[in-house]
Protein backbone atom coordinates (compact mmCIF):
# COMPACT_ATOMS: atom_id res chain seq x y z
CA UNK A 1 0.00 0.00 0.00
CA UNK A 2 1.27 3.46 -0.88
CA UNK A 3 2.18 5.82 1.95
CA UNK A 4 -0.05 8.45 0.38
CA UNK A 5 -3.60 7.91 -0.79
CA UNK A 6 -5.61 9.90 -3.30
CA UNK A 7 -8.60 11.09 -1.30
CA UNK A 8 -12.04 11.58 -2.88
CA UNK A 9 -11.03 15.17 -3.60
CA UNK A 10 -8.02 13.96 -5.61
CA UNK A 11 -5.48 15.14 -3.02
CA UNK A 12 -2.57 13.00 -1.84
CA UNK A 13 -2.80 12.85 1.92
CA UNK A 14 -1.17 10.95 4.78
CA UNK A 15 -1.72 11.89 8.42
CA UNK A 16 0.37 11.13 11.50
CA UNK A 17 -1.66 11.28 14.71
CA UNK A 18 0.50 11.89 17.82
CA UNK A 19 -1.35 10.39 20.80
CA UNK A 20 0.12 10.67 24.30
CA UNK A 21 -0.92 9.08 27.59
CA UNK A 22 -2.81 12.20 28.66
CA UNK A 23 -5.01 11.97 25.56
CA UNK A 24 -5.84 8.32 26.25
CA UNK A 25 -6.62 9.11 29.90
CA UNK A 26 -8.96 12.03 29.18
CA UNK A 27 -10.68 11.14 25.91
CA UNK A 28 -9.40 7.72 24.90
CA UNK A 29 -12.90 6.32 24.34
CA UNK A 30 -13.44 8.65 21.38
CA UNK A 31 -10.08 7.93 19.70
CA UNK A 32 -11.18 4.53 18.38
CA UNK A 33 -14.31 6.12 16.92
CA UNK A 34 -12.21 8.89 15.39
CA UNK A 35 -9.79 6.49 13.72
CA UNK A 36 -12.60 4.24 12.44
CA UNK A 37 -14.40 7.32 11.10
CA UNK A 38 -11.26 8.58 9.37
CA UNK A 39 -10.82 5.18 7.72
CA UNK A 40 -14.39 5.53 6.42
CA UNK A 41 -13.32 8.95 5.09
CA UNK A 42 -10.42 7.24 3.24
CA UNK A 43 -7.78 9.06 5.32
CA UNK A 44 -4.63 6.91 5.79
CA UNK A 45 -3.31 7.25 9.35
CA UNK A 46 -0.07 6.55 11.17
CA UNK A 47 -0.68 6.59 14.94
CA UNK A 48 2.50 7.48 16.86
CA UNK A 49 2.45 6.98 20.62
CA UNK A 50 4.48 5.92 23.66
CA UNK A 51 1.33 4.32 25.12
CA UNK A 52 0.61 0.65 24.39
CA UNK A 53 -3.11 1.43 24.24
CA UNK A 54 -2.43 2.80 20.77
CA UNK A 55 -2.13 -0.79 19.50
CA UNK A 56 -5.93 -1.06 19.78
CA UNK A 57 -6.28 1.68 17.15
CA UNK A 58 -4.65 -0.45 14.43
CA UNK A 59 -7.08 -1.34 11.64
CA UNK A 60 -7.47 -0.93 7.88
CA UNK A 61 -5.63 2.19 6.78
CA UNK A 62 -4.33 2.78 10.34
CA UNK A 63 -0.78 1.76 11.28
CA UNK A 64 0.62 2.15 14.79
CA UNK A 65 4.19 3.03 15.80
CA UNK A 66 5.10 2.74 19.50
CA UNK A 67 8.09 4.76 20.71
CA UNK A 68 9.92 5.41 23.97
CA UNK A 69 8.57 8.29 26.12
CA UNK A 70 9.99 11.67 25.06
CA UNK A 71 11.53 12.59 28.42
CA UNK A 72 14.64 14.50 29.49
CA UNK A 73 17.56 13.85 29.24
CA UNK A 74 16.89 11.47 26.32
CA UNK A 75 14.25 13.54 24.53
CA UNK A 76 16.35 14.69 21.55
CA UNK A 77 17.74 11.21 20.92
CA UNK A 78 14.29 9.62 21.15
CA UNK A 79 12.74 12.19 18.83
CA UNK A 80 15.44 11.32 16.26
CA UNK A 81 14.56 7.64 16.62
CA UNK A 82 10.90 8.38 15.94
CA UNK A 83 11.84 10.38 12.85
CA UNK A 84 13.98 7.49 11.61
CA UNK A 85 11.16 5.03 12.29
CA UNK A 86 8.75 7.10 10.20
CA UNK A 87 11.23 7.97 7.44
CA UNK A 88 9.63 5.60 4.88
CA UNK A 89 6.18 6.98 5.70
CA UNK A 90 6.54 10.74 5.19
CA UNK A 91 3.30 12.40 6.31
CA UNK A 92 1.71 15.42 4.70
CA UNK A 93 -0.04 16.36 7.96
CA UNK A 94 1.00 15.88 11.61
CA UNK A 95 -1.80 16.16 14.17
CA UNK A 96 -0.88 16.37 17.89
CA UNK A 97 -3.67 15.60 20.36
CA UNK A 98 -2.32 17.45 23.41
CA UNK A 99 0.55 19.67 24.51
CA UNK A 100 2.48 16.63 25.75
CA UNK A 101 2.98 15.65 22.10
CA UNK A 102 3.39 19.16 20.59
CA UNK A 103 7.19 19.01 20.65
CA UNK A 104 7.38 15.65 18.87
CA UNK A 105 4.74 16.71 16.35
CA UNK A 106 6.59 19.95 15.64
CA UNK A 107 9.82 18.04 15.01
CA UNK A 108 8.00 15.74 12.57
CA UNK A 109 6.38 18.64 10.73
CA UNK A 110 9.78 20.33 10.33
CA UNK A 111 11.58 17.16 9.26
CA UNK A 112 8.98 16.15 6.69
CA UNK A 113 7.82 19.62 5.61
CA UNK A 114 4.31 18.65 6.73
CA UNK A 115 1.39 20.78 7.87
CA UNK A 116 0.97 20.90 11.66
CA UNK A 117 -2.36 20.65 13.52
CA UNK A 118 -2.61 21.14 17.28
CA UNK A 119 -5.55 19.79 19.27
CA UNK A 120 -6.33 22.09 22.20
CA UNK A 121 -8.26 20.40 25.01
CA UNK A 122 -6.97 22.01 28.22
CA UNK A 123 -5.72 25.19 29.83
CA UNK A 124 -2.23 23.64 29.77
CA UNK A 125 -2.47 23.21 25.99
CA UNK A 126 -3.44 26.85 25.56
CA UNK A 127 -0.62 27.97 27.88
CA UNK A 128 1.90 25.99 25.81
CA UNK A 129 0.66 27.64 22.62
CA UNK A 130 1.01 31.08 24.22
CA UNK A 131 4.53 30.18 25.40
CA UNK A 132 5.88 28.79 22.13
CA UNK A 133 4.03 30.90 19.52
CA UNK A 134 4.79 28.29 16.84
CA UNK A 135 4.19 29.92 13.45
CA UNK A 136 4.06 26.60 11.58
CA UNK A 137 0.62 25.60 12.89
CA UNK A 138 -1.92 25.31 10.09
CA UNK A 139 -4.98 24.73 12.27
CA UNK A 140 -6.06 24.49 15.89
CA UNK A 141 -8.83 22.03 16.77
CA UNK A 142 -10.83 22.34 19.99
CA UNK A 143 -13.61 20.45 21.76
CA UNK A 144 -15.54 23.38 23.25
CA UNK A 145 -16.45 27.07 22.96
CA UNK A 146 -14.47 28.10 26.09
CA UNK A 147 -11.33 26.65 24.50
CA UNK A 148 -12.02 28.59 21.30
CA UNK A 149 -12.29 31.76 23.38
CA UNK A 150 -9.02 31.01 25.21
CA UNK A 151 -7.19 30.56 21.92
CA UNK A 152 -8.54 33.81 20.53
CA UNK A 153 -8.02 35.94 23.65
CA UNK A 154 -4.90 34.44 25.25
CA UNK A 155 -3.23 32.76 22.29
CA UNK A 156 -4.09 35.60 19.86
CA UNK A 157 -5.00 32.96 17.28
CA UNK A 158 -7.08 34.29 14.35
CA UNK A 159 -10.61 32.79 14.36
CA UNK A 160 -10.17 31.44 10.83
CA UNK A 161 -7.39 29.14 12.11
CA UNK A 162 -9.59 27.57 14.81
CA UNK A 163 -12.03 24.71 14.27
CA UNK A 164 -14.54 23.67 16.94
CA UNK A 165 -15.05 19.92 16.48
CA UNK A 166 -16.93 18.30 19.33
CA UNK A 167 -16.08 14.69 20.31
CA UNK A 168 -18.47 12.02 19.08
CA UNK A 169 -20.32 10.25 21.90
CA UNK A 170 -22.76 7.33 21.82
CA UNK A 171 -26.29 8.23 22.98
CA UNK A 172 -28.44 5.18 23.75
CA UNK A 173 -32.23 5.06 23.67
CA UNK A 174 -32.96 4.36 27.35
CA UNK A 175 -32.33 6.59 30.37
CA UNK A 176 -30.18 4.73 32.90
CA UNK A 177 -30.86 7.04 35.85
CA UNK A 178 -33.09 5.32 38.44
CA UNK A 179 -34.39 2.90 35.81
CA UNK A 180 -34.62 0.20 38.49
CA UNK A 181 -36.69 1.47 41.41
CA UNK A 182 -35.95 -1.63 43.52
CA UNK A 183 -32.17 -1.20 43.30
CA UNK A 184 -29.90 0.73 45.65
CA UNK A 185 -28.86 3.94 43.83
CA UNK A 186 -25.36 3.81 42.35
CA UNK A 187 -22.90 6.68 42.03
CA UNK A 188 -20.00 6.37 39.58
CA UNK A 189 -16.71 8.29 39.60
CA UNK A 190 -13.91 7.73 37.07
CA UNK A 191 -11.50 10.42 38.32
CA UNK A 192 -7.91 9.36 38.86
CA UNK A 193 -6.93 8.52 42.43
CA UNK A 194 -4.48 11.39 42.79
CA UNK A 195 -4.19 14.53 44.87
CA UNK A 196 -6.49 17.38 43.85
CA UNK A 197 -8.90 15.19 41.83
CA UNK A 198 -11.56 15.45 44.54
CA UNK A 199 -12.02 11.72 45.18
CA UNK A 200 -11.34 12.27 48.89
CA UNK A 201 -14.12 14.88 48.83
CA UNK A 202 -16.50 12.32 47.32
CA UNK A 203 -15.62 9.76 50.01
CA UNK A 204 -16.38 12.34 52.71
CA UNK A 205 -19.67 13.11 50.93
CA UNK A 206 -20.52 9.38 50.93
CA UNK A 207 -19.99 9.29 54.70
CA UNK A 208 -22.35 12.27 55.11
CA UNK A 209 -25.02 10.62 52.96
CA UNK A 210 -24.77 7.43 55.02
CA UNK A 211 -25.10 9.40 58.25
CA UNK A 212 -28.26 11.03 56.85
CA UNK A 213 -29.77 7.63 56.13
CA UNK A 214 -29.32 7.82 52.36
CA UNK A 215 -28.65 4.36 50.97
CA UNK A 216 -26.20 4.64 48.07
CA UNK A 217 -23.34 2.66 46.54
CA UNK A 218 -20.30 4.59 45.28
CA UNK A 219 -18.00 3.01 42.68
CA UNK A 220 -14.52 4.49 42.17
CA UNK A 221 -13.16 3.32 38.82
CA UNK A 222 -9.94 5.34 38.69
CA UNK A 223 -6.36 4.40 39.50
CA UNK A 224 -3.43 6.39 40.80
CA UNK A 225 -0.77 6.98 43.42
CA UNK A 226 -3.26 7.86 46.18
CA UNK A 227 -5.23 4.62 46.02
CA UNK A 228 -3.81 3.20 49.27
CA UNK A 229 -4.48 6.48 51.10
CA UNK A 230 -8.06 6.62 49.81
CA UNK A 231 -8.70 2.97 50.67
CA UNK A 232 -7.50 3.68 54.21
CA UNK A 233 -9.84 6.67 54.33
CA UNK A 234 -12.76 4.39 53.38
CA UNK A 235 -11.81 1.90 56.13
CA UNK A 236 -11.38 4.61 58.76
CA UNK A 237 -14.88 5.94 58.05
CA UNK A 238 -16.40 2.43 58.00
CA UNK A 239 -17.56 2.86 54.40
CA UNK A 240 -16.52 -0.53 53.02
CA UNK A 241 -20.17 -1.46 52.44
CA UNK A 242 -20.81 1.83 50.61
CA UNK A 243 -17.66 2.57 48.59
CA UNK A 244 -16.07 0.12 46.12
CA UNK A 245 -12.77 0.47 44.26
CA UNK A 246 -12.72 -1.20 40.86
CA UNK A 247 -10.33 -1.33 37.89
CA UNK A 248 -12.35 -2.30 34.79
CA UNK A 249 -10.25 -4.15 32.24
CA UNK A 250 -12.43 -3.45 29.21
CA UNK A 251 -14.78 -0.80 27.88
CA UNK A 252 -16.15 1.53 30.55
CA UNK A 253 -19.51 1.83 28.79
CA UNK A 254 -21.01 -1.08 30.72
CA UNK A 255 -20.12 0.65 33.99
CA UNK A 256 -21.67 3.92 32.76
CA UNK A 257 -24.87 2.12 31.75
CA UNK A 258 -25.19 0.67 35.26
CA UNK A 259 -24.90 4.04 37.01
CA UNK A 260 -27.70 6.28 38.22
CA UNK A 261 -25.49 9.27 39.00
CA UNK A 262 -22.06 10.23 37.64
CA UNK A 263 -19.89 12.53 39.77
CA UNK A 264 -16.92 14.64 38.71
CA UNK A 265 -15.68 15.88 42.13
CA UNK A 266 -13.04 18.36 40.96
CA UNK A 267 -12.97 21.64 39.04
CA UNK A 268 -11.32 20.64 35.78
CA UNK A 269 -8.92 22.69 33.68
CA UNK A 270 -8.78 19.91 31.08
CA UNK A 271 -11.49 18.45 28.88
CA UNK A 272 -12.51 14.88 29.70
CA UNK A 273 -15.27 12.94 27.96
CA UNK A 274 -16.42 10.86 30.94
CA UNK A 275 -19.29 13.18 31.89
CA UNK A 276 -20.39 13.22 28.25
CA UNK A 277 -20.33 9.42 28.16
CA UNK A 278 -22.47 9.36 31.30
CA UNK A 279 -24.90 11.82 29.71
CA UNK A 280 -25.04 9.64 26.62
CA UNK A 281 -26.32 6.62 28.56
CA UNK A 282 -28.77 8.73 30.53
CA UNK A 283 -27.07 9.01 33.92
CA UNK A 284 -27.60 12.18 35.94
CA UNK A 285 -24.39 14.21 36.26
CA UNK A 286 -23.03 16.09 39.28
CA UNK A 287 -19.93 18.16 38.65
CA UNK A 288 -17.89 20.99 40.05
CA UNK A 289 -17.59 23.93 37.63
CA UNK A 290 -15.33 23.48 34.60
CA UNK A 291 -13.62 26.28 32.70
CA UNK A 292 -13.33 24.17 29.53
CA UNK A 293 -16.40 21.88 29.37
CA UNK A 294 -19.43 23.70 27.98
CA UNK A 295 -21.61 20.57 28.08
CA UNK A 296 -21.89 20.93 31.86
CA UNK A 297 -24.87 23.32 32.04
CA UNK A 298 -26.48 24.02 35.40
CA UNK A 299 -30.00 22.59 35.71
CA UNK A 300 -30.00 21.75 32.00
CA UNK A 301 -27.54 18.86 31.64
CA UNK A 302 -26.04 18.60 35.14
CA UNK A 303 -26.16 19.65 38.77
CA UNK A 304 -23.25 22.06 39.12
CA UNK A 305 -21.82 22.10 42.63
CA UNK A 306 -20.56 25.68 43.00
CA UNK A 307 -19.22 25.04 46.49
CA UNK A 308 -16.17 22.82 46.69
CA UNK A 309 -16.60 21.17 50.09
CA UNK A 310 -17.67 17.60 50.80
CA UNK A 311 -20.87 19.00 52.30
CA UNK A 312 -21.69 20.86 49.09
CA UNK A 313 -21.08 17.70 47.07
CA UNK A 314 -23.24 15.61 49.41
CA UNK A 315 -26.10 18.11 49.04
CA UNK A 316 -25.83 18.04 45.25
CA UNK A 317 -25.98 14.24 45.15
CA UNK A 318 -28.79 14.16 47.71
CA UNK A 319 -30.88 16.55 45.59
CA UNK A 320 -31.02 13.79 42.96
CA UNK A 321 -31.56 10.93 45.41
CA UNK A 322 -34.46 12.81 47.01
CA UNK A 323 -36.20 13.54 43.70
CA UNK A 324 -35.77 10.66 41.22
CA UNK A 325 -38.26 12.20 38.81
CA UNK A 326 -36.18 15.39 38.55
CA UNK A 327 -33.00 13.31 38.26
CA UNK A 328 -34.41 11.34 35.31
CA UNK A 329 -35.59 14.54 33.63
CA UNK A 330 -32.10 16.05 34.00
CA UNK A 331 -30.52 12.85 32.67
CA UNK A 332 -32.86 12.85 29.65
CA UNK A 333 -31.91 16.46 28.90
CA UNK A 334 -28.23 15.57 29.03
CA UNK A 335 -28.82 12.63 26.72
CA UNK A 336 -30.62 14.85 24.21
CA UNK A 337 -27.76 17.37 24.39
CA UNK A 338 -25.32 14.61 23.41
CA UNK A 339 -27.52 13.53 20.49
CA UNK A 340 -27.74 17.11 19.25
CA UNK A 341 -24.15 18.31 19.71
CA UNK A 342 -21.95 15.19 19.81
CA UNK A 343 -23.04 12.99 16.90
CA UNK A 344 -20.75 10.00 16.42
CA UNK A 345 -20.10 10.71 12.73
CA UNK A 346 -19.48 14.45 13.08
CA UNK A 347 -16.02 14.33 14.65
CA UNK A 348 -14.40 12.23 11.91
CA UNK A 349 -16.15 14.05 9.06
CA UNK A 350 -15.18 17.50 10.32
CA UNK A 351 -11.60 16.42 11.08
CA UNK A 352 -11.23 14.94 7.58
CA UNK A 353 -12.52 18.24 6.14
CA UNK A 354 -9.74 20.12 7.96
CA UNK A 355 -7.12 17.69 6.64
CA UNK A 356 -8.35 18.09 3.07
CA UNK A 357 -8.56 21.87 3.40
CA UNK A 358 -4.89 22.05 4.44
CA UNK A 359 -3.88 19.62 1.69
CA UNK A 360 -5.76 21.68 -0.90
CA UNK A 361 -4.14 24.92 0.31
CA UNK A 362 -0.69 23.34 0.02
CA UNK A 363 -1.41 21.96 -3.46
CA UNK A 364 -2.75 25.33 -4.61
CA UNK A 365 0.33 27.13 -3.25
CA UNK A 366 2.66 24.78 -5.14
CA UNK A 367 0.74 25.29 -8.38
CA UNK A 368 1.12 29.07 -8.00
CA UNK A 369 4.86 28.63 -7.46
Amino acid sequence: MSDELDTPSGLSLTVVLCVDQDSFDRFGMVLRRLTVGLVDEAIPLRVVSSDDRAEKLTLGLVQTFIHEPITWPWSERRIRRVLEMLAPHHPTIVHALSSKSYRLAGAMASAYDADLILQVTSVADCDEIVRTRDQRVGAFLTFSEPLVKMLEEQGKVPPEHIELIRPGILAVKKVACFAHADRVPTVLCTSRLERHTGVDRLIEAAAMLRDRGREVLVFLLGAGSQEDTLRRMVRDRHLAAYVTFSHPLGDLMQAFQSADVFVRPSADNAFTVDALAAMGVGAAVVSLPSVVCDHLRAEETAVICEGQTAGDLAEAIESLLADPEYARMLAARGQEYVRTHHAMSGMAQRTAEVYRKLALARATFRIKE
